[in-house]
């Protein structure tokens, strides 16, 4: 049955913004509301393996353009290949550290001046492969009070600063165009306490309040903003790392998997895939939460 407007006053109508809903929906399939054919998707830390690449190649399975930006060349253009290769997909490569705002204003203004619009903003870099200006990693598990001030400082900056570096340089372009869908990748961690990961888990619970404000801020003017929160990725990367029990916390890892009550880990597809689904129509109406992905982990 199609909602019937017409014999509502207009003041309620008005009032209430009945006249935004979107009541062509049951004449639509689900497939159809989760396309994404003729949007373009920037991917911040879209490069490599890991989650960014898997959200590049979700977005793209549902047809929309890929723009990688990634402070690793090479790491971005292994996803444009793999793009290419997969979708038949002309996706562009974006070399940029998400903190500078030099770097990241010629990288979008770049993207605009080619593509003319930006749909879906997926802030994505940081995490626990967080990248520092040399290039190197910083050491982010253990006591707050033996932390390197270095790479407290890198892990603010790519996990906070650089998130609200990208999102305010294209954010006035979608309020002036009046749509766009921006989702930020927190973590469980922003929601509950992780020993040993309290720089990161302070990053990513002030990832979920800027995500909740900003909704607040620009919902009413055609922007959604939505967030994830993943729990245990295991990639090839965390595989990788597991392998040397001093460059990772097991301390952090055992608390937070204990916490998990469906008793496994996830993979990066399956949080990507709800990150396809937020960036689609069918996800319209999430706005201003934080998903929760971890498996039971912070509920």
């Amino acid at each position: 049955m199609v909602l019937d407007l017409s014999g509502a006053a207009d003041e309620v109508v008005k009032r209430y913004a009945l006249d935004q809903l979107p009541l062509d929906r049951r004449t639509r399939t689900s497939a159809d509301l989760l396309r994404l054919d003729g949007k373009l998707a920037l991917v911040t830390g879209g490069g490599g393996d890991g989650l960014g690449a898997a959200i590049c190649e979700r977005l793209a399975e549902q047809g929309a353009d890929i723009a990688v930006l990634d402070v690793s060349e090479t790491a971005a253009a292994t996803t444009v290949t793999s793009l290419a290769e997969r979708w038949n997909l002309r996706a562009e490569q974006l070399l940029a550290d998400v903190a500078d705002r030099e770097q990241v204003g010629t990288a979008v203004d770049g993207l605009l001046e080619r593509k003319g619009r930006i749909d879906i903003l997926v802030n994505n870099a940081g995490g626990s492969g967080s990248i520092g200006l040399d290039g190197g990693k910083p050491k982010q598990h253990g006591p707050f009070d033996q932390m390197e001030i270095e790479d407290l400082l890198t892990v603010v900056r790519v996990n906070l600063v650089g998130l609200l570096m990208v999102t305010r340089l294209v954010l006035p372009h979608m309020l002036a165009r009046g749509s766009g869908r921006i989702i930020n990748v927190a973590s469980e961690g922003g929601k509950t306490a992780i020993p040993d990961l309290s720089v990161y888990n302070a990053c990513k619970a002030g990832v979920i309040g800027f995500t909740r404000s900003l909704a607040a801020d620009v919902g009413s003017r055609g922007v959604t903003v939505a967030g994830v929160c993943p729990g245990i990725m295991v990639s090839d990367r965390t595989l990788r790392s597991l392998s040397d029990p001093a460059g990772r916390g097991f301390t952090s890892l055992d608390t937070a998997f204990s916490r998990v009550t469906l008793g496994r880990c996830t993979v990066v597809d399956e949080v990507a895939g709800v990150i396809a689904f937020l960036a689609s129509e069918a996800g319209s109406f999430v706005h201003g939460t934080s998903v929760s992905l971890g498996g039971g982990m912070a509920d």
